[in-house]
């Protein structure tokens, strides 16, 4: 059987044009801002022209990138140049702080922006690191993060008010805004489960994480299309039994504990709960997946050791079953539910 050719990603211009400065861009646009033959009054006239077209440009760049990138995970070269182009917008302050004047104009024009906040809160805590360079620290200084922050909570005003509409706390309305701002995410990469259950923990380090309510929420975000319940259960549930059992979960806080018991119970409960066929349909392909992490020398211990659930004493009669069946089928399986 012929493989699936990957989708060609074209990369607009405006894209393109965020990793280069403004000293290139003046140049390519023909914007004259020194030489002998410019009077003051054009220099600084030039500047300001320099200064309008590349924040203008940058907006519109970063309205194809981010949605470029929110749809496909950023794994080859093409697509950290596109990563690494906003990046470079957002580590600039001056330019930013025009493009949030620009946005603020006409908002409804760049529909694409509500996936710009996740990448800005990753770029504040990449450089809130002790670890970066001493010129990436100077970066850090010049970063505007109250700036940034009240430019996110006006980018991802409705979808705020939305998650707390359907009963999330104010700040983890923001924080969940910034990562699931609408449920198109979730139907485009199997990614933002995996970055949505990370910051579920992020959340309950410092609070307590109410799952059922955040997890309707999510659900319902959306006014028009939402994705549905049946298949955001699914996809959810089915990305958590891939997470990787850590040494990390020794350091959690008493919130990311009981997060963590109320997320393993409630997997187990939603595969217990479906039908046979499906179940054994989700575990077969964990196990394909457990296969190829390890063909890539990647696999290690997952959160969830079904074979614990294959006994006897097992409650979850339906689950018991089916882990049965599939080590019936080829003994080999065991290996990947233990």
């Amino acid at each position: 059987m012929a493989k699936k050719k990957k989708k060609k990603i074209k990369i607009p211009k405006s894209v393109l044009d965020l990793r280069i400065s403004q000293k290139k861009f003046a140049k390519k646009n023909n914007i004259s801002i020194k030489g002998k033959g410019l009077s003051k009054r054009e220099k600084k006239r030039n500047k300001k022209r320099l200064r309008d077209s590349y924040s203008e440009s940058a907006l519109n760049g970063l309205n194809k990138a981010v949605k470029i990138l929110s749809e496909n995970s950023p794994d080859s070269k093409k697509l950290m140049k596109v990563k690494d182009g906003v990046d470079n917008i957002i580590a600039n302050q001056d330019i930013m702080k025009k493009v949030a004047k620009i946005y603020s104009k006409n908002p409804d024009n760049y529909s694409s922006m509500v996936f710009l906040p996740h990448m800005i809160m990753n770029t504040l805590v990449y450089y809130s690191q002790d670890s970066i360079s001493d010129q990436e620290k100077k970066v850090a200084e010049n970063l505007d993060k109250e700036a940034l922050v009240t430019f996110c909570e006006k980018i991802l005003k409705s979808e705020i008010k939305r998650y707390r509409k359907f009963g999330v706390p104010e700040d983890i309305s923001y924080q969940l805004a910034t990562v699931i701002p609408t449920t198109r995410l979730l139907r485009s990469s199997r990614q933002w489960y995996r970055k949505l259950i990370q910051s579920l923990y992020m959340i309950a380090e410092h609070e307590p994480v109410d799952l059922d309510t955040i997890l309707s929420a999510i659900q319902k975000i959306d006014k028009k299309k939402s994705i549905e319940k049946k298949a955001f259960y699914e996809g959810f549930y089915s990305q958590f039994i891939l997470t990787k059992s850590s040494n990390k979960n020794h350091s959690f806080s008493d919130n990311q504990k009981e997060l963590h018991e109320t997320l393993i119970e409630k997997t187990l409960e939603y595969f217990d709960g479906i039908k046979k066929s499906r179940c054994k349909d989700l575990l077969k392909a964990y196990i394909r997946n457990r296969k190829k992490a390890e063909s890539y020398k990647n696999d290690t211990k997952r959160v969830i050791k079904f074979i614990d659930h294959a006994n006897s004493n097992s409650s979850y009669t339906n689950l018991k079953a089916v882990v049965q069946e599939l080590i019936s089928d080829n003994s080999s399986n065991e290996l990947y539910l233990t």
